[in-house]
């Protein structure tokens, strides 16, 4: 008996690669075959690695599906292309994921998704913008850590709704370990942190590094890794956006995933890149020096002067559940004490600030914050600027200017603010 055939508008694909690619008009008399029931989209679609010329887009579905598309087409255009995906089974669901090629830098463009010829998700609300590849381009991007909590204690709503009321949508964001708690299980993904941030995920591509927590599934590998698409080994990785170099590292519990080589690694990136790009963004769990209730971190403390000498300028940590940004240090981790002014830095060269956001979605209130306090630091003098609220950090780029906010997650005011020229 001959299937019947559904008309949907969309060219009929034959799924054979994933790097197929067919282009339709709208007005295209054409038709794709629907398979069974309408599967269930356990998890809305998030971005990765959205490149200049590329983009990754992944959505969850109940184990029926046996194949995946993306309908997607440059913003106020009508001609769309079909881009088939694969499927990788884990834990009784599916993801699905579509790798799209060929994009034009710096462009918005609209998407659908596809499971065995069903549409699960479409609008105008689904869309994603293209990195530039001028240097000169402004940008900006979020930063938090410590979210995933569990969803009575979380509030991780609360960020996710700030950043989808900003003015301007940041170009990514930045995950500072502890993605998912208490041991960045899979089952605990979708619940602690996709549903709260679903909003911002389906347009705004997500960089994350893993912390200790995501490290105490007994199964690290096929949790972390199998929910994100990242570069390099992922444990540890790199990207570049317009004038900025990236730097993703993986302090498991403070000792490191794979120290000797991780480190060699670190500094071969950042000595390729040294003269290459205006900013240098590095970017982990665990703090180095600190004056909240968490110990210092000998293993970051011995990258400072890896940081002060490869022109690294901001170190980003979750970890503590709290938010404090330190003042410049240099490569033997001293402050310098001759710089008064710390809202307006001009000139930080073998200096490096470094600020911890951790209470992406959960705030310890047991404690209280003091840098006076000898029980925090044995040196108070070192904090800048400390505010016990849940909070996430906005940064924009622009040239040779860096300005970073602080921002409370439940009221959307800036906290904190300061400015690096160059």
């Amino acid at each position: 008996m001959i299937r019947q055939l559904t008309l949907i508008g969309i060219l009929t694909i034959t799924f054979l690669s994933c790097t197929s690619v067919s282009k339709v008009k709208n007005n295209s008399t054409t038709i794709t075959e629907v398979i069974g029931v309408k599967p269930e989209l356990v998890r809305e679609p998030y971005l990765q690695k959205v490149r200049e010329e590329s983009a990754i887009i992944t959505w969850k579905t109940n184990g029926i599906v046996t194949n995946c598309y993306v309908s997607y087409s440059e913003n106020g255009t009508e001609d769309k292309t079909i881009v088939k995906g694969y499927l990788t089974a884990h834990e009784g669901f599916m993801f699905n994921e579509v790798s799209i090629l060929g994009l034009k830098p710096n462009t918005t463009y609209n998407y659908s998704i596809y499971s065995n010829g069903h549409v699960l998700a479409t609008g105008k609300d689904y869309y994603f913008k293209t990195a530039p590849s001028n240097k000169n381009q402004a940008f900006s991007f979020y930063a938090l850590g410590d979210i995933g909590a569990k969803e009575k204690s979380s509030f991780a709503k609360e960020p996710a709704n700030r950043i989808t009321e900003l003015a301007i949508k940041p170009d990514f964001g930045l995950g500072l370990g502890d993605i998912v708690y208490p041991k960045g299980e899979s089952k605990n993904y979708d619940n602690h942190l996709f549903k709260p941030f679903k909003e911002v995920f389906k347009n705004i591509p997500f960089y994350p590094v893993a912390g200790n927590h995501d490290w105490l599934s007994i199964n690290h590998d096929e949790n972390f890794k199998k929910e994100w698409n990242l570069p390099n080994k992922e444990y540890y990785y790199s990207f570049t956006y317009a004038n900025t170099l990236f730097i993703g590292l993986d302090s498991r519990d403070g000792n490191f995933y794979d120290y000797e080589h991780q480190t060699i690694w670190l500094e071969k990136t950042l000595k390729e890149n040294k003269d290459t790009y205006d900013w240098i963004v590095v970017y982990l769990h665990h703090n180095g020096k600190s004056c909240t209730y968490k110990n210092d971190y000998e293993h970051v403390k011995g990258l400072y002067d890896v940081f002060a000498k490869n022109s690294v300028d901001l170190v980003l940590n979750g970890h503590a559940h709290t938010y404090e940004r330190l003042k410049p240090y240099d490569a033997f981790g001293n402050v310098d004490a001759s710089e008064t002014n710390q809202t307006n830095y001009k000139n930080l060269e073998n200096r490096f600030i470094s600020v911890t956001i951790g209470a992406g979605g959960k705030i310890n209130k047991k404690w209280k914050p003091d840098a006076n306090n000898s029980e925090n630091c044995d040196d108070g003098t070192i904090v800048a600027h400390s505010e016990h609220v849940p909070s996430f950090g906005l940064i924009t780029i622009e040239k040779k200017t860096l300005t970073f906010k602080g921002i409370n997650s439940y009221t959307g005011e800036t906290f904190d603010e300061f400015v690096i020229n160059k």
